[in-house]
């Protein structure tokens, strides 16, 4: 055999030698020409389907070739197509190619011819084109004669897909019109008598399709195009099963293609490659497959989505052993029911042994969830609730993979009755009556959970406290209450919830008469609201307590009023207490106890309060009263009371609206009402006063007043009263003023002319006369009485004395003196010439003199001066001494700085007495009285002056904190 291997291969050797070409005369290469080319023409695709052979030794070499294929239309000239095919041939391998066209292969006709050429490694020097094949023609329709629109068929295609269309005429170069849903498309000549037309992007219109029509004038034809959506890929392709029977595949198919069924649907097939078998799936998002008996675990599918103009793959590969969701078999049997116990049990499939399970168990009661787990198909439920509806459902998965739970099994039953548990929330109101007490005592049905059954009554016991107990036991099935007359010694009552399995704790209460009557007479305390409820806070009980109860009607204005209470514990003294029950503008009333150890009750406070205030059901009424320029009364009357209404009665609030807007004072707050007019608020906070004085308005101005009682809800009903002020003063108002004051004024003047000594002997009095003045008793005078007098002309001044700094302006006779030095003690400025020797002391007299300031002087001083005396040669009129002086004082004013500030004294004498006429030259031989030197003010401060100091004084002049009592 294998001899004869090597001698076809020789064989072969040598053929090829003689059918190739040499060249250069030193290298060979190989050529295999083609032959037999096949063109066929499919018109659904709309492809050429060409089909060529070689030489067999090609097939033999399993030689790598390449193929030419030249493709032109309606003539040889016209080349659409030039395309290399590469392959590798095999024996017995068909050579095949396919072209699709863009234009109908029906419009024209079709040329094609191939060569080809080696391309094989083993064989380099054979990369040599071979000649071409004759052409091979695909006819078209164009030179049939005949009126045709092509393609011709029904088309489908998808959206957004290019239409070329051709129309052929029976004649050459034919009139020709192509419209495409009534719109005119624009065609490409290309021959006298084809022409073609393309739409580009195509739309789904409708499901019924798409017209396109040519049109040559004389006759019209046409074809159908359908348009749909683009084939998806099946998505979340996924296959389970139930009962590992059965597998159940699904998948998302994805957008509709909108193509009509019964020409073009949408074909899903499911292939399974470890059993290489297929199955053609009914619906497009779900198909079944049986499982194989011999129970293979492992699948590789492959689902198929395909068209006629598309198709789509999608695998999956799994065991089915994972993908399992149990189903449970019939209802869940429920057993040995309890008051506290029942037992589940249920069935599921698959029921296989190498499969294990995990079951999922829930409880309903009342809006609680309990769950469970459990590996096994039965569960005893514990610890339910005793005669209660139950609701139970059980779900199971696989253990060791999950895949998917099963779907709820649910079962509902009641449990069975047990006795009561726990004891009555129970409370009393306790009223005084003839002989003893009224009791009502009321108690909270026990809910579910504690009921645990049919509650059938309630036992209530009266047990009288005392060296001879007394009781009284009877019960009530109906009712929440009941009510007896006891007397004046403590009671112990009791009270039990029955059912039929039993009765509940008793719960008791303590009613004696000194609890009732100790706290009687207490104050009841305003407490806010919260909106959907009322706080309360109280003081901690000092004695030793249980707990405290708040108690109240829901309805207290309704004669069944709804009795409530509230229990807490004994470190609780704050609390919100809230009732569905509970309304806005309704006052509630709260009494808040102490619960002792030994359960005896007593009042520790009230409280009174709204959950949420509103206004007062009232509407004052205004009365404009004293109405003046700036001013006026606001007087009103109303039935608004503190009575439990809609809230606390606090005041009235004043509204005063200007028509114009402005300012309000600042006893007022500003208030903007609805039309945006700034106005004035008045806070009246007394309910009993009814009057208000408004001040501070403008006059002649408009103003709306309105009255309304506020509580913390809000203000009630209110009109508004407008009034418009008069001008600055009322012309009667005036009249009725000024005429009395004018009359009252006259009749003054005329009574004051008639007593007019009277008057100035009381208000101006004379000016004592010096000559009448008990002063000169004192004295004794030498000659005329009358010169004793100081006249003005007979006081020469000798002397200033400054006594502190200060800076004046002083302007005397027609000089102005400019003072400025800083003195310490005082200076004098001498006005008057002085002799070496004293005269000798003589009695003086202190002189008030009132005309001049006091300010620096001490009028209870009094010193000896004496008299310095003038020229005896010559007689100096005042005048002209003191312009002599002046002279002298402002020559020295040269060297005084300025800033400073000094204050001037004047010191002046009297004249001192003399013989003779009082204008007779003085007599210096005659000892002369001294008179008394007194500081006067003789001009303002601020005169700067440089004066001789304390020490060069002259001893004629004494300083003023020298003067003693007078001599």
């Amino acid at each position: 055999m294998a001899l004869f291997l090597t001698l076809q291969t020789v064989f072969l050797l040598a053929l090829m030698d003689f059918s190739t070409c040499r060249s250069n005369g030193s290298s060979e290469y190989l050529i295999y020409p083609v032959k037999s080319v096949n063109v066929s023409m499919h018109s659904d695709k709309q492809c050429l389907d060409i089909e060529w052979t070689v030489h067999p030794h090609a097939y033999t070499l399993n030689l790598k070739m390449i193929f030419q294929i030249d493709i032109r239309r309606t003539t040889i000239s016209n080349t659409i197509e030039n395309k290399n095919f590469t392959t590798t041939l095999k024996p017995n391998a068909t050579l095949q190619w396919f072209w699709h066209s863009m234009l109908p292969l029906e419009c024209t006709s079709h040329f094609v011819r191939i060569r080809s050429m080696v391309d094989d490694e083993r064989f380099p020097e054979s990369r040599i084109w071979s000649s071409w094949s004759s052409w091979v023609t695909s006819k078209g329709q164009d030179s049939s004669g005949e009126f045709h629109i092509f393609p011709f068929d029904l088309i489908y295609v998808e959206e957004g897909s290019n239409v070329t269309f051709c129309c052929i005429s029976e004649t050459d170069n034919e009139k020709m019109e192509f419209f495409y849903e009534a719109r005119s498309i624009q065609g490409r000549k290309l021959s006298p008598r084809l022409t073609m037309f393309e739409v580009n992007n195509v739309t789904f219109l409708k499901e019924e399709g798409s017209n396109a029509l040519c049109d040559v004038g004389k006759e019209i034809t046409g074809v159908v195009l359908y348009v749909g959506g683009v084939l998806e890929e099946p998505k979340d392709f996924s296959c389970e099963t139930r009962d590992l029977q059965t597998l159940n595949c699904t998948w998302d198919p994805g957008r509709d293609t909108l193509l009509p069924e019964r020409h073009l649907s949408n074909h899903y097939s499911l292939f399974e490659w470890f059993s290489q078998k297929k199955v053609d799936c009914v619906h497009r998002n779900w198909c079944t497959w049986q499982l194989a008996p011999d129970m293979q675990d492992m699948y590789n599918f492959t689902l198929t989505a395909e068209n006629k103009l598309r198709k789509r793959r999608t695998s999956i590969l799994f065991n089915v052993t994972h993908k399992v969701q149990p189903k449970l078999v019939g209802e869940i049997s429920i057993k040995n029911v309890g008051a506290t116990e029942a037992t589940l049990t249920w069935q599921i499939i698959p029921n296989q042994k190498r499969l294990s399970f995990l079951c999922q168990i829930e409880v309903y009661h009342d809006g609680k969830t309990i769950q469970y787990n459990t590996s096994n198909f039965k569960f005893t439920l514990r610890e339910l609730q005793p005669y209660t509806a139950q609701s139970v459902r059980v779900r199971c998965g696989t253990a060791n993979h999950f895949w998917k739970w099963s779907e709820w099994n649910t079962k509902n039953f009641t449990t069975k009755e047990a006795a009561p548990s726990g004891a009555l929330d129970v409370w009393r109101i306790v009223e005084p009556v003839s002989g003893g007490y009224k009791v009502k005592i009321f108690w909270k049905p026990l809910p579910a959970f504690k009921a645990n059954g049919k509650i059938l009554n309630y036992n209530i016991t009266f047990e009288k406290l005392g060296k001879v107990p007394e009781v009284d036991s009877f019960s009530e099935s109906d009712s929440s209450s009941t009510e007896k007359i006891i007397g004046q010694q403590p009671y112990q009552i009791s009270v039990a919830a029955i059912n039929s399995a039993g009765s509940s704790t008793s719960s008791v209460i303590v009613v004696s008469g000194d609890s009732e009557n100790s706290m009687q007479n207490i104050k009841e305390d305003r407490v806010n609201g919260t909106g959907d409820g009322i706080y309360l806070s109280w003081k901690p009980d000092p004695r030793e307590t249980g707990g405290y109860v708040v108690d109240w009607c829901n309805y207290p204005l309704d004669a069944v009023c709804d009795f409530q209470w509230k229990k807490f514990s004994s470190n609780t003294t704050s609390a919100v207490i809230r009732s569905a029950d509970f309304q806005s503008g309704v006052r509630y009333n709260f009494r808040i106890y102490g619960l002792s150890t030994k359960h005896e009750a007593y009042l520790l406070e009230k409280k009174t309060g709204y959950t949420q205030e509103l206004g007062l059901d009232c509407k004052p009424k205004v009365i404009i009263d004293n109405l003046a320029s700036t001013s006026l009364t606001l007087t009103w009357n109303d039935n608004c009371t503190d009575e439990p209404q809609n809230g606390f009665f606090k005041g009235y609030h004043i509204y005063v609206k200007p028509e114009k807007g402005g300012s309000c004072d600042p006893e007022t707050e500003k208030h903007i009402f609805p039309d945006n007019i700034v106005g004035c608020l008045y806070t009246v906070p007394n309910t009993k006063r009814k009057t208000f004085n408004v001040k501070k308005l403008q006059s002649n101005s408009t103003y709306s007043f309105e009255v309304k009682a506020y509580t913390g809800g809000g203000d009630s009903l209110g009109d508004f009263i407008k009034v418009t002020t008069g001008t600055h003063e009322n012309t009667s108002l005036m009249m009725t003023i000024i005429f009395p004051m004018a009359f009252f004024s006259l009749l003054l003047i005329i009574g004051l002319n008639l007593k007019i000594q009277w008057v100035k002997e009381k208000c101006f009095p004379d000016i004592p006369d010096p000559y009448k003045s008990s002063v000169l008793s004192l004295m004794k005078f030498k000659g005329n009485i009358h010169q004793a007098i100081l006249n003005t002309n007979d006081c020469i001044p000798d002397a200033i004395e400054v006594v502190n700094k200060s800076e004046i302006n002083k302007t005397w006779g027609s000089k102005t003196l400019l003072v400025g030095n800083e003195v310490t003690k005082p200076a004098y400025l001498y006005l008057l010439p002085t002799g070496k020797d004293p005269l000798p002391s003589q009695p003086c007299i202190c002189f008030e003199n009132f005309t001049y300031c006091q300010a620096a002087s001490d009028p209870g001083s009094c010193s000896q001066i004496q008299i310095i005396p003038t020229d005896p040669t010559r007689s100096m009129e005042p005048s002209e001494h003191l312009s002599k002086v002046e002279k002298d004082y402002i020559g020295s004013l040269g060297n005084i700085p300025a800033g400073e500030e000094a204050s001037l004294n004047y010191v002046s004498q009297l004249a001192p007495t003399m013989s003779g006429d009082k204008y007779s030259s003085p007599n210096l031989t005659e000892p002369a009285h001294c008179s008394e030197y007194k500081m006067q003010m003789v001009m303002p401060t601020g005169m700067a002056l440089s004066f001789t100091p304390e020490g060069d004084r002259p001893s004629s002049v004494a300083s003023l904190d020298q003067i003693e009592k007078p001599c």
